[in-house]
């Protein structure tokens, strides 16, 4: 695998996980403090391990997009951001210990002239990964938590790990957040493996479908095969949520659910592979909502 010549490695001298691509160095740039060029955003040069074999580097991949016109929006965020630095809605920097992992994210109120779209988002950031979201979407996130949205077609029953019912044993969940602990403690292994069930058009170049995250879970001792409440546990971190009600209303729909949980939470696939799409990492904190057209199981 082609290797950066950056550290990115996010974890802090204090042990905390960082939502930038780095802890130090030129990656560590974060929307308070923008690097001065455009260089630094293009992912096929200072993030190559991200992009599958086979994909010419040479190319530009602002962000990690396919195309520079998908990032309009992102280049306008930061070039504001050059200019004055945005507000910021909310700020959690990951920690892990034996029995507890949460996930480091930033999130940014748009200025008013980087909204192409007119109206007015958030933008979530982390280990590389943006996503832009509508304000009405998240009515709760200046609280520090998040909605989700899951879209479930025309079946009549959401089934998910809830509260404590069916939750593994403490030597399960130890090793459950170790393999946290390890995808979380650096950008490249953190982008590649939430988007290692991704598989479509717009996902292509970089390495998706790889399920190289059940590898790291093996090493660790957590048996991800199915059957067992580790393998329950480990498909319902693997299930995704969208960050828009109407993802799941209109696309995954017309039943769907909604849910809240901690912005400490959550992982962010990016905003090229559509969707809005995040996924949970503690399922037990997820609350129920609203059920549209469906029951709780």
């Amino acid at each position: 695998m082609r290797g950066s010549q950056f550290d990115t490695s996010t974890l802090a001298v204090d042990g905390r996980i960082v939502p930038w691509l780095a802890a130090d160095g030129p990656l560590s740039y974060a929307p308070e403090q923008p690097p001065d060029r455009d260089y630094y955003f293009q992912y096929s040069w200072i993030l190559p391990q991200v992009f599958a074999d086979g994909i010419n580097l040479r190319r530009h991949y602002y962000f990690g997009a396919y195309s520079r016109d998908e990032c309009r929006d992102l280049f306008a965020f930061w070039e504001a951001a050059r200019q004055r630095p945005p507000t910021r809605i909310a700020i959690s920097f990951g920690t892990v210990c034996t029995d507890a992992v949460t996930t480091p994210i930033a999130v940014y109120l748009v200025p008013e002239q980087a909204r192409w779209r007119g109206r007015p988002t958030y933008l979530f950031v982390q280990h590389g990964s943006y996503q832009i979201v509508d304000t009405e979407d998240q009515p709760l996130l200046e609280s520090g938590e998040i909605v989700l949205y899951r879209g479930i077609g025309e079946a009549e029953r959401f089934q998910f790990l809830q509260g404590n019912a069916g939750m593994p044993d403490d030597s399960i969940w130890k090793r459950y957040v170790q393999v946290h602990g390890e995808l979380l403690s650096d950008s490249v292994r953190s982008f590649n493996s939430i988007h290692d069930r991704a598989k479509r058009c717009e996902t292509g170049h970089i390495r998706d479908n790889t399920w190289m995250s059940d590898d790291i879970a093996r090493r660790h001792g957590l048996d991800v095969e199915e059957g067992g409440s580790a393998h329950a546990l480990w498909r319902a971190a693997h299930q995704s949520f969208s960050l828009v009600r109407h993802m799941a209303q209109y696309k995954f729909g017309p039943n769907y659910v909604v849910c809240k949980t901690p912005l400490d939470n959550i992982r962010l696939t990016t905003f090229f592979a559509g969707e809005r799409e995040v996924r949970v990492v503690a399922p037990q904190r997820v609350i129920l909502l609203e059920a549209h057209g469906c029951r709780i199981a």
